[in-house]
C-alpha cells in the first residue's frame, strides 16, 4: 500500500495537468459565476432529469444559476476525462524518451505495479477530482445552498459518472496505455489513428458491427449501457493493459 500511496504521489507531482486543469477549470467556474450576476451571459442548457425529482430544489432548477451550473459540471467531467486519456497516452512514453524508466526499473518495484499506479491514476484520482470540481463549483454557484443541490444532483451524477468509467474511459485509458507503450514516435497518432481507421472500415464495409461494440462510439453514445459493449470493453482492457505490462517487462 505505501509502495502505491508512493507511486501515486509521484505521477501527481510529475503530471502537473492532472491537478492544474482542474484549478482551471474552478477558475473559469467562478468567472462564470460573476457574469451571470454582473454580466450579460445567459446560459440555455438542458437539465438532467435527476434535478428535476425533489420538490426541494424547484426554485434552483428554475433559475439560470443551475443551468449556469450544468453547463460546468458538463465541461468539468469531460475536460477532466480528455486529461485522463492524455496522461495515459504520454506517461510510459515519457519515461523511455527520458530516460528515467531506467531509474525506475532499478527500484524493487514490479512493471504491474507501475502500471496499476497510472490506471488507477486515470481511472479513480480523475473521477474523483471531477466530484472534487463540481461540489466546489456549486458552491461558488449557491453558497450554503448548494447543499440542497448537492444532494439531488449528487445522486444521479455519482451513478452516471461510474458508468461511463466502466463502459467508456475504462477501455479508452487501457488502450492509450498499450500506444504510450509500444510507440516508438509518436503515441497520439497510433492512438488515434487506428481507431479511425476502424471506424472507417467498419461504416463502409461492416455496417458498425465493430465500433457499436468496441471501442469506436463509446464516447459518442455511452449513454447505451448494455452488456456487450461492456464485456467487449472489460476483455479489450484486460488485453491492452496486460500487453502493456508485458512490454514494459521486456525493455532493458
Amino acid at each position: 500500500m505505501k509502495v502505491m500511496l508512493a507511486l501515486l504521489k509521484r505521477e501527481i507531482l510529475e503530471h502537473r495537468n492532472i491537478w492544474f486543469v482542474p484549478v482551471i477549470l474552478v477558475g473559469i467556474a467562478i468567472l462564470v459565476r460573476l457574469s451571470l450576476v454582473f454580466g450579460n451571459l445567459s446560459v440555455d442548457f438542458e437539465l438532467p432529469s435527476q434535478l428535476q425529482l425533489d420538490d426541494q430544489v424547484d426554485s434552483v432548477v428554475n433559475s439560470v444559476l443551475a443551468r449556469g451550473l450544468n453547463w460546468m459540471n458538463t465541461i468539468i467531467t469531460m475536460t477532466i476525462m480528455v486529461v485522463a486519456c492524455f496522461y495515459t497516452l504520454s506517461c510510459l512514453y515519457n519515461e523511455r524518451q527520458d530516460e528515467s524508466i531506467l531509474f525506475w526499473r532499478s527500484l524493487p518495484v514490479s512493471d504491474t505495479t507501475t502500471v496499476i499506479s497510472k490506471l488507477l491514476i486515470a481511472l479513480v484520482v480523475a473521477p474523483l477530482t471531477v466530484v472534487v470540481c463540481q461540489i466546489v463549483v456549486a458552491f461558488v454557484f449557491f453558497g450554503l445552498g448548494a447543499f440542497d443541490y448537492l444532494s439531488v444532483y449528487l445522486s444521479g451524477s455519482l451513478a452516471l459518472l461510474l458508468k461511463i468509467i466502466i463502459w467508456s474511459l475504462l477501455p479508452t485509458v487501457a488502450w492509450c496505455l498499450f500506444c504510450s507503450e509500444v510507440a516508438k514516435k509518436n503515441p497520439f497518432l497510433l492512438a488515434f489513428v487506428a481507431p479511425m481507421l476502424l471506424w472507417v472500415i467498419d461504416s463502409l464495409f461492416l455496417n458498425g458491427v465493430i465500433g457499436d461494440n468496441i471501442m469506436v462510439n463509446r464516447w459518442f453514445g455511452f449513454n447505451s449501457y448494455t452488456s456487450v459493449p461492456l464485456i467487449s470493453g472489460l476483455i479489450l482492457s484486460a488485453v491492452f493493459i496486460s500487453l502493456a505490462i508485458v512490454k514494459r517487462s521486456q525493455r532493458i
